[in-house]
């Protein structure tokens, strides 16, 4: 008489659990990576136009500890005046005197929540005469991450941020890793154990 043993499931289920698993770690690591501050608008706004300019203000995603913040023309001049005041997410840099007509450049370094020190040069904006008042406008922080800029003499080399694009390679990774486990335990457990027997 021939008897039909049923397959054990247990296999099946530990490797979908461990699949879960991997992939959430390195959802995990990864994350953080792409958590570091960014610029969201300013004032000044990125490529605006605004006149008697006699600050810059960018404004962060995240709290602020520490800030360096320069403003140069074309030719290299700079404007900045003191040290830059913080506010939460906000930083003020005041300048010598009103800006003349001309294009301006805001190297900015800065030291988020975090504690990693993030800079780059890709805010500027144009200065004219004949406003009351600087016209704030909101600008796009970059979606993609840029090798920074380096700012002349008063911030430091350039330290590139971590891609986003790393969280899903590491997400990648853990759930192939899983899969071949699991299929590595499904293969060991239906050796053990067949699908069918004879008996009598």
């Amino acid at each position: 008489m021939m008897t039909k043993r049923l397959p054990s499931r247990r296999p099946a289920l530990l490797a979908g659990l461990l699949a879960v698993f991997l992939a959430a770690l390195g959802g995990l690591f990864a994350a953080p990576a792409s958590a570091h501050t960014r610029l969201i608008s300013s004032t000044p706004g990125k490529d605006a136009t605004a006149a008697n300019v006699t600050e810059v203000a960018p404004v962060f995603s995240d709290r602020i500890r520490a800030a360096k913040v320069v403003v140069r023309n074309e030719e290299g001049e700079e404007f900045q005046t003191g040290d830059a005041a913080r506010s939460d997410r906000t930083v003020t840099q005041p300048l010598e005197r009103a800006l003349p007509p001309g294009r301006y450049t805001v190297a900015w370094r800065v030291v988020g929540e975090d504690g990693h020190p993030i800079q780059n040069e890709d805010l500027a904006f144009t200065a004219e005469e004949g406003r009351a008042t600087a016209t704030p406008t909101a600008s796009a922080a970059p979606t993609t991450p840029a090798p920074h800029g380096t700012p002349a003499r008063a911030v430091s080399a350039p330290e590139k941020k971590s891609s986003g694009a790393v969280t899903w390679v590491m997400i990648g990774i853990g759930g192939l890793l899983g899969i071949g486990i699991g299929m590595l335990i499904v293969f060991r457990a239906r050796r053990r154990h067949p699908m069918g027997g004879k008996g009598e």
